[in-house]
């Protein structure tokens, strides 16, 4: 007995499909309230008007301690005036870490803001910063914030004194500080004159990365599909299980946006989560393994430089285990949640969807000008957000032309039921030629072609043409193309130039039922069709192919290159060729052939005699 082996199985989308629904629940259940974001954009949206105020207060009292000593302000038109911005002391503030990147969750309370500074921040400019921030924010808003100044640290934190109690970190640092450390890795001499006051460099280095990985994150994972939801799982995930807290933040980004955007297609939410764990399993964070590269260092950095031996075994085996779970369909195990039902209770319609790609909206402090909304245009007439689409296929319609009857459809109005024939099938198989036939008033008539279709069409025309009745929709034919080049064009073969036409009366042929270009090349081989035009809409093109015979150029029109190339052997040959036939130009090329085959077995024959 012989066993057959089993039928390879592919992995069933309905494990990913109740992945995807359990992911999206626990999603669900972490994602923060949109009272939570609210108080996160008010306190961020406060905390940057603030500062913009602070800023200009430290511009005027610069301005005034500039002019005040010797009063040269009538000198001012004369000289070249510099951009307001690279005078100011304080440059601008950046959102940074959760708030930047969107990654919040629910009880996520430290808040994060970068403050770029012309020069190196000092603790004097700290503390003139921080005093006047105080100021601005009650005249801002009234909202009762704490602000302090935590010098050891380079920062001011701003509280909240309502709920939720949130903590908003402003880090100082400036663009000189990295300068200054790049040029002394290269090993440049500085003369470097800095305040004594000067703030910890080591603060601004970190508040200068944390800078980078936010726009390197808005540019390299926020447009990855499910990307962002499964950093938030793997985040919760990191908040609950002791294991995997030491791959909190940077690294735990890094390595989702390399698994997820290294895969061949875009994935749903279980199957990335998936993805992120195999990746894990695998041993990427052992001490032999390929580990993380940092891609906001110049210099080859491991983003999980800072785990010990016994970290990274206890976060390969929970990795692989996690892993198992989820094949096994225990993936609320891993997502610590309770399983759902097989089947889900119906959402009403009337809920909106939550849209979790953008937390919090960009500041509007320097927003860019918003672009007209399209129910604007034309009076705001029609309202509906598909106005352009529908103007687009009304447009669409407009311009395509109606569908033309071809000879075969107006016979068989004129006279329906007709019975075709097939009387004969001649020629090789890979050229068959038949022939149909059709009675009609008990007049017979008979017509051949490549094929059963393209011969009833031609009965179809022959029986139209008897009658005295147009054998299609008679219409434009297209302006010849003008050359210099003074021979045959494509007028005689007028009738056959749009592409219309070419559609109803079926495949362009010879008078032998043969491709022109294929008959063409029989006769001539080597011949180079070139476009010397291409025309019309996307809907109605227009080519014009070119073959070259004997200093004689013959051109095609068609509504495609294959058509217009036909069109163009067929005009060569109605020209170079107009009596000859294929059978004829064969026979003479055998002829030859034949007298030599004779005459050599006659020279075979006397020999033979000869011997014998």
């Amino acid at each position: 007995t012989f066993y057959l082996p089993p039928p390879l199985r592919h992995r069933s989308m309905r494990i990913f499909m109740n992945d995807d629904r359990h992911v999206m629940a626990k999603h669900s259940a972490v994602y923060p309230t949109q009272e939570e974001l609210e108080g996160v954009q008010n306190m961020v949206s406060h905390t940057e008007r603030a500062l913009k105020a602070v800023s200009d207060w430290l511009d005027e009292q610069e301005k005034v301690v500039k002019s005040a000593p010797d009063g040269t302000d009538s000198d001012k038109e004369s000289e070249p005036k510099v951009s307001e911005q690279a005078t100011r002391s304080l440059r601008g503030v950046m959102r940074v870490g959760l708030v930047a990147k969107g990654l919040l969750l629910k009880g996520d309370l430290d808040l994060e803001l970068v403050l770029l500074c012309k020069d190196k921040p000092t603790i004097t400019l700290l503390k003139n910063v921080a005093d006047n921030l105080a100021v601005q924010l009650k005249t801002i808003t009234e909202d009762k914030y704490e602000v302090t100044q935590v010098i050891r640290e380079a920062t001011i934190v701003i509280k909240s004194t309502k709920e939720p109690p949130l903590t908003l970190t402003i880090n100082m640092t400036s663009p000189l500080v990295r300068e200054e450390v790049e040029k002394q890795a290269a090993g440049e001499t500085l003369s470097v004159n800095d305040p004594p006051d000067v703030l910890d460099r080591q603060k601004c280095l970190t508040a200068l990365a944390s800078l980078r990985h936010a726009k390197w994150f808005q540019a390299r994972a926020n447009g990855l599909r499910s990307c962002v939801i499964v950093i938030r799982i793997l985040r919760d995930l990191c908040s609950r299980v002791p294991t995997w807290a030491p791959l909190h933040g940077w690294p735990i980004e890094l390595l989702c946006e390399k698994a997820i955007g290294t895969g061949n297609r875009p994935m749903g939410a279980g199957e990335a989560l998936r993805r992120v764990l195999e990746c894990l399993a695998s041993g990427i964070l052992m001490a032999d393994g390929a580990g993380i590269c940092d891609p906001c260092e110049k210099e080859l950095t491991d983003a999980i430089g800072h785990l010990d031996l016994q970290q990274r075994e206890d976060l390969t085996q929970s990795a692989q285990h996690a892993l198992r779970l989820s094949a096994f369909g225990q993936l609320h195990k891993v997502l610590g949640m309770d399983p759902l039902p097989s089947k889900m209770p119906r959402k009403p319609r009337s809920e909106t969807p939550i849209d979790y790609t953008v937390q919090i909206p960009p500041s509007t402090t320097y927003a860019p000008p918003m672009k007209r909304p399209i129910e604007e245009e034309e009076g705001g007439e029609d309202k509906s957000p598909n106005k352009k689409k529908k103007k687009l296929q009304k447009k669409y319609e407009k311009s395509e032309p109606p569908q033309a009857m071809n000879a075969l459809m107006r016979l068989n109005q004129l006279k329906p039921g007709l019975q075709y024939k097939l009387l004969s099938q001649t020629g090789p198989v890979h050229v068959p030629v038949f022939t149909m036939a059709v009675e009609v008033d008990g007049k017979s008539f008979e017509a051949s072609g490549p094929s059963k279709r393209t011969a009833k069409l031609h009965v179809a025309v022959k029986v139209l043409q008897d009658m005295g009745l147009p054998t299609g929709v008679e219409l434009k034919t297209a302006e010849p193309v003008k050359t210099e080049v003074a021979t045959a064009i494509v007028e005689e073969v007028k009738p056959c130039i749009t592409p219309i036409s070419a559609r109803q009366q079926g495949p362009i042929l010879t008078k032998h039922g043969k491709n022109p270009v294929m008959e063409l090349n029989e006769k001539r081989r080597g011949l180079k069709y070139e476009l010397i035009s291409e025309t019309g809409g996307s809907h109605d093109k227009r080519f014009v192919m070119e073959v070259e015979i004997d200093e004689q150029k013959f051109q095609g029109t068609g509504s495609n290159k294959k058509v217009a190339k036909a069109y163009a052997a067929l005009a060569a040959l109605d020209k170079l060729f107009p009596e000859g036939s294929v059978t004829e130009a064969a026979k003479k090329k055998k002829l030859p052939m034949v007298r030599f085959l004779l005459s050599y077995c006659i020279y075979v024959l006397a020999i033979v005699c000869k011997i014998y």
